[in-house]
């Protein structure tokens, strides 16, 4: 175990490897009043079943209900509430601060838990375990706790806003100037959002495309989402400017955030004169979403820093090993650092064993090719079995890589292949990888002429189509093959 640390430490020395520690807002996104509202109605529905088993067993003096049973019903009732409650809108930002507007719905989503549950007893054959006045007295409690569980929720996040704790999604806002104008920050929040910036498009060009002046404006809006860590791009304008908007969202796919249209002032006031109806005009269409979604991201990153600790643990003499062959052979550092461009383009320093006598990082760099000269003896047999690349490992814990993703490139070669190919931009929707498609397809190495690298980025693009933790576990196992063959250099 020693041994294991102390090769760790090396080469995180080497590394100057720290933990990066960003700094976290205390404010409450808006997002996060979902999660919160079901567990609310979880816990009321729970609680409503516990009691209406303590009142039936104590207060009409009956041995027919039980109380352990209690919060598996009430938790059978609470699944089949929140599954009822999501199509009908009830967990929306909108729903969730003014929740009397939907006590009707709120109805029609417990009496339809409830109808399904007992449908579900009757069927299984075990309604009689369950007194009937204890199923009365949970419906009677749970029309009143559900309901104001959900004030409560909406009264909490109205103070959360205007004390400035709850606010809505961190999005950079594109549009028209007379839509932008027409919403105040109470509207904004109605839809959900919070503009850290936003970016008016000047129109009017009289083919409908985009003006040079727009495509620059737009071109900022992406360089803004990434300074101020905007989650999401909200589209302002009219509907009936189509060639426009069809433009700002293709030019937009260069970012992996999502894409929102938002209900322009016309088909608001049309909705909101139908009041009583149940439209809301505060509602917004997803036209672009992002590569994976939350759920995909947090087990894609947990099997990328499980993986690859353990393999920094098993590694750990090799890593020492090959650190001491490095000294010992020629002059320089152990580990070569270079720029390279990442996630939402995104620059990053990756870390690879140094393999060359030349530490190149500027404008321009020259690909290594076969029997270059500038590769050392000890680095010719490091990439041939890429331990070279091994370091990348400390990049997955940081955050900077995945261990399976489109491989990142320098930053000047990332500059050249961006202008040459239309879709490369694509492939920064995902973290880059320490392994990728493209590899174990036989697409590493040098890229003489730009159809091998098209090549590569087709295949790349597949994998962020197709993306699932079985693919990645394929790729890397795939990986592990493609060493054997004698083709690095």
């Amino acid at each position: 175990m020693r041994r294991f640390v102390g090769a760790i430490v090396l080469i995180a020395r080497e590394l100057s490897f720290a933990p990066r520690v960003s700094a976290r807002s205390r404010v409450l996104s808006s997002d996060a009043l979902a999660p919160i509202a079901a567990v609310v109605d979880v816990a009321s529905l729970i609680l409503a079943s516990a009691v209406a088993s303590v009142f039936y067993r104590y207060y009409a003096n009956a041995a027919l209900a039980s109380p352990s049973g209690s919060p598996g019903v009430g938790g059978a009732a609470a699944l089949l509430f929140v599954l009822a409650a999501r199509p009908l809108g009830l967990y929306r930002f909108q729903a969730l601060v003014a929740p009397m507007r939907r006590f009707g719905q709120i109805a029609l989503a417990l009496a339809a838990s409830l109808l399904i549950l007992n449908f579900m007893f009757y069927l299984l054959k075990v309604g009689s375990e369950y007194s009937r006045l204890t199923m009365v007295v949970f419906a009677a409690l749970a029309a009143v706790f559900a309901p104001t569980g959900r004030v409560a929720v909406g009264a909490a996040a109205r103070a959360g806003i205007r004390s400035g704790a709850v606010r809505g999604r961190r999005v950079v806002a594109l549009g028209d100037a007379a839509e932008m104008d027409s919403l105040s920050s109470s509207d904004l929040l109605r839809f959900g959002i919070d503009e850290v910036t936003r970016i008016v498009l000047a129109g009017g060009a009289e083919d409908g495309a985009l003006s040079e002046s727009d495509r620059d404006r737009v071109a900022h809006a992406l360089r803004a989402s990434r300074e101020l860590g905007a989650i999401e791009f909200a589209l302002l304008m009219p509907w009936g400017r189509e060639c426009e908007r069809d433009e700002v969202s293709r030019l937009l796919r260069a970012s992996p955030l999502p894409v929102r249209l938002y209900a322009d002032r016309k088909i608001r006031a049309a909705m909101l004169r139908q009041k009583g109806r149940g439209l809301d005009p505060y509602f917004s269409i997803k036209i672009q979403r992002e590569p994976l979604d939350k759920w995909e991201r947090l087990i894609k990153r947990a099997s990328d820093v499980v993986l690859a600790a353990g393999a920094l643990v098993v590694l750990s003499p090799l890593l020492l090993a090959t650190a001491i062959l490095i000294k010992l052979d020629s002059r320089g550092p152990v580990v070569f650092r270079q720029r390279r461009c990442g996630f939402d383009d995104r620059e990053f320093v990756i870390f690879k064993f140094r393999t060359m006598t030349v530490l190149e990082d500027g404008d321009r760099i020259v690909q290594t090719q076969r029997d270059d000269e500038r590769v050392t003896r000890i680095g010719r047999i490091l990439r041939r079995a890429s331990i070279d690349e091994l370091p990348q490992l400390f990049n997955v814990l940081r955050g900077d890589m995945s261990l399976v993703g489109p491989r990142p490139h320098a930053i000047a070669h990332d500059d050249q292949y961006k202008a040459a190919i239309d879709n490369y931009a694509l492939r920064h929707h995902v973290k880059p990888g320490l392994t990728g498609a493209a590899q174990v397809a036989g697409l590493r190495g040098e890229t003489r002429d730009l159809a091998l690298m098209e090549r590569r980025v087709e295949r790349d693009l597949w994998y962020i189509n197709n993306w699932s933790l079985t693919l990645d576990l394929k790729i890397m196992a795939q990986t592990c093959v493609a060493l054997l063959r004698d083709d690095a250099y």
